[in-house]
């Protein structure tokens, strides 16, 4: 991350004061929807994509040996809670990987084969792990890139994740060239998907949509952003740096007002996070000299 981006992130809560405040109807008053859903009580989740070590732990290792490093690490979690309750695995899955050249169609991204996917559920839901399916979106918007995906929600264990960074629908550059964005409507347009597949489906467990982002203007038109039966929403940070930087932010994105309207998600960088949280620092539950997570998060990614 270069200088400009770190100084964004920098002024990120000074920026953020009107942050998921408007639009109260559709929900607004549920208070379950602005948690996870019921059974999770904490998703802690390795981040990656399989066969590709550089994209985070994930796809470092054989599929068998991540199973138990995410079993092992939402371990540590409940431990360091110390609250007694489960805390559940998980995969944050690039499906939908951002690239620098447009391919065939057009779009900038590559998609996981299916079958790799569908191997990465079904051992997943063998031991008790979620899995986010994660979309960069390139050149197309979010819901071009959750539609084929909605197939999915039916298992158990299969949430989605969007990642506006890479989406340059609207931008004339390549994906990583600039920091892209998506919109309020869009996000809402996804839940709307996502909502009415669950209900046409006759599927029992609600499902989250996670939101990745580390500076404001990754998400426009925020006012709009509503609450959609049956769909849960994660704004995960998705920043590196000082622990002191990251908790300013976080706590800057989550004051009191704002987790009460939506869930935090928390981003660890095994290399480029110097030095790196342990979790209960992450948690909120010990300081970093003098900075501390205020409101717990409850999805933690590591990559």
């Amino acid at each position: 991350m270069n200088f400009t981006q770190l100084t964004q992130k920098a002024l990120l809560p000074f920026i953020m004061s009107s942050f998921l405040f408007g639009a109260t109807d559709v929900s607004s008053t549920n208070q379950s929807l602005r948690e996870l859903p019921s059974h999770y009580n904490m998703i802690v989740a390795l981040y990656g994509r399989p066969h590709a070590k550089m994209l985070g732990t994930l796809g470092q290792q054989p599929l068998d040996q991540t199973i138990e490093m995410a079993k092992k690490k939402a371990k540590i979690y409940e431990e360091a809670w110390g609250t007694g309750k489960h805390v559940t695995p998980g995969f944050d899955l690039i499906y939908e990987m951002a690239t620098a050249s447009p391919g065939k169609d057009g779009k900038y991204v590559i998609r996981l084969k299916e079958s790799v996917l569908k191997q990465y559920i079904d051992e997943a839901h063998k031991n008790g792990i979620v899995v986010f399916i994660d979309v960069q979106l390139g050149k197309r918007t979010p819901a071009e890139s959750v539609r084929p995906l909605l197939k999915y929600l039916k298992y158990d264990n299969v949430h989605i994740a969007v990642d506006p960074e890479f989406s340059v629908d609207n931008l004339s550059v390549r994906p990583g060239k600039k920091i892209g964005s998506i919109t309020g409507p869009q996000i809402n347009e996804v839940q709307d998907m996502m909502r009415d597949y669950i209900r046409s489906n006759g599927i029992e467990n609600d499902k989250i949509l996670l939101v990745h982002m580390f500076t404001e203007n990754m998400v426009t038109q925020k006012k709009a952003i509503r609450y959609t039966d049956r769909v849960h929403l994660v704004m995960h940070l998705d920043g590196h740096g000082s622990p002191a930087l990251k908790i300013r932010i976080y706590n800057g994105l989550y004051n009191e007002a704002r987790a009460s309207k939506v869930v935090g998600g928390f981003k660890v960088f095994y290399k480029q996070d110097k030095p790196m949280m342990t979790p209960k620092q992450v948690l909120g539950l010990e300081p970093v000299g003098k900075s501390r997570v205020r409101d717990m998060p409850r999805v933690i990614t590591y990559q």
